[in-house]
């Protein structure tokens, strides 16, 4: 059997936040997970558990405070290119419209304008918002923006998706 290369991968993590009581409270210690590429994997707790933190810190959107993260061997200093994140709460861009929502990072990219045009195009169509190009954000449903954020996450291309809760304002048959 072939091993597949380790794409993704969390040692000794752990992560301390200070509560309301001034008390601080581990929400991770020191965990430890391996992603391979091509799995799927499913993190799974309670709310308050830490599934979002430790997602945020696979993302490089927060730092543990002690432990490493490291995508493909390389310690991961920060948001990096190769990982793309659903995040629940949309995270859209209030002031752009779907399309601009959608080309954000393909713009980091430096493609070509008709490129950029025909991959989000394609995605408009995946996700079903074909026609909501000029809308804003405050002009679609719920489970429109959530759409509008997977477009986003994938139109990069990562080498890793990570979704926090992504399906939570999906009707069913959009989640399916």
């Amino acid at each position: 059997m072939e091993t597949q290369n380790v794409i993704l991968q969390a040692t000794q993590v752990t992560k301390t936040f200070i509560g309301e009581n001034g008390r601080p409270k581990t929400v991770l210690k020191k965990v430890n997970l391996t992603v391979h590429e091509g799995e799927f994997v499913t993190i799974l707790g309670q709310s308050g558990s830490g599934k979002s933190t430790l997602l945020r810190i696979l993302a490089g959107l927060l730092f543990p405070d002690s432990g490493t993260v490291s995508l493909e061997n390389v310690p991961l200093k920060g948001p990096d290119e190769s990982i793309s994140m659903v995040f629940q709460s949309y995270a859209l861009y209030p002031w752009l419209t779907v399309y601009d929502n959608i080309a954000f990072g393909l713009l980091a990219q430096s493609l070509p304008p008709q490129a950029i045009a025909e991959k989000i195009g394609g995605l408009l169509k995946l996700i079903g918002l074909t026609g909501y190009e000029q809308a804003r954000p405050r002009e679609l449903s719920g489970g429109m923006r959530q759409r509008v954020g997977f477009a986003r996450a994938l139109a990069v291309e990562p080498k890793v998706l990570l979704l926090d809760e992504p399906f939570s304002s999906l009707d069913i048959f959009t989640a399916l």
